[in-house]
Parts: C-alpha cells; structure tokens; sequence
C-alpha cells in the first residue's frame, strides 16, 4: 500500500516537472484555431497532452504548499455570461474556478458548457470574498434573493489560466 501511494505522488510530480517544464507556445490576442483537431485556443496555444484531474490537482497542492504550476483537464460548466472572464471547470468530484491572467482573454459567453477543456497555468485555493462571491453570482444571473443568501466568505479550488484549449464537439 504505502508503494502504491509513494508511486502515485511520484507519477503527479513527475507530471508537474513535465508540464512546468513544456513550453506555452505563442501568445495569441484572439482566438486560435486548429482546426484539423477540432479545437480553439485561447490566451496562449498550450500543449494539450498530460493534463491533470482534480484528484491530482489537489495531490499536487498538498506537495506543493498550496499553489503549482500545472495543466489542468475537465468539463466546462459554466462561463462568465457578461464577458467570459471567468469559467467553472468540473473534474471528477472537484469543480475549479478558472480566471484568466491579467485579464488579457475570455472565451465564449455561451456555447461551451459541456465541452472538455484543458487550462494551463498557476493553480491555488483561494477564499472568494462574501463581494466577489455576489458578484460572479450576479454575472451569471443569479435573483436577487440568492445574491443576498450570501453571507460567507467561500474557500475554492482557483485556478489563474495564462492559456485555454476549448475542444469544439
């Protein structure tokens, strides 16, 4: 057992050398498309092999104190529908809160809930304020009353993108 575990931390750091190690690609200003792969980028063109699940995201967290470098896969939920300057990523049991560096890119508003993505770039918990929290809830169309039900500062699953791979279906 105690290999079994020791094999498995060493796959998820050997995973993190890897993908810190692999280079972005060229920073792009609007979408990119690769058309032949049925997939768009955006921010940077990333590298679309090795992402992580959620379940090795959090492992790599806890070697890492909180916060590493990695490429991460899963399905998109929902996106900003104001300016697509955010995204919920579901992987596993684990939902991430993907923004998008220094806000230099969205994606799309609409459209690409359900699809596969893979993000790349810095992931960390972070507590969302009880002002935040109310006002991603308000982007994405929340009542009144449900905006108001929040009362408690939220710790996350984060995720800061500098680039994203959207698979289209």
């Amino acid at each position: 057992m105690k290999t079994k575990t020791l094999m498995s931390v060493a796959a998820v750091v050997g995973m993190l050398v890897w993908t810190g190690c692999a280079t972005g690609g060229s920073s792009v200003e609007q979408p990119g498309s690769d058309e032949g792969n049925n997939r768009t980028f955006y921010g940077e063109v990333i590298d679309t092999v090795g992402g992580l699940n959620g379940h090795a995201l959090r492992t790599a967290l806890s070697l890492f104190e909180g916060r590493t470098q990695a490429r991460f896969e899963g399905e998109i939920t929902a996106t900003c529908p104001k300016k697509g300057c955010w995204m919920d990523v579901a992987s596993g049991r684990d939902t991430v809160f993907v923004r998008f560096q220094d806000y230099s890119f969205f994606v799309p508003t609409e459209g690409v809930e359900g699809k596969r993505t893979i993000v790349e770039g810095e992931a960390f918990y972070d507590t969302l304020s009880v002002a935040d929290l109310q006002h991603y809830a308000q982007d994405a169309g929340a009542t009144e009353e449900e905006i108001a039900a929040i009362t408690e500062p939220k710790l996350k699953l984060a995720f800061t993108a500098t680039g994203v791979m959207i698979e289209d279906q």
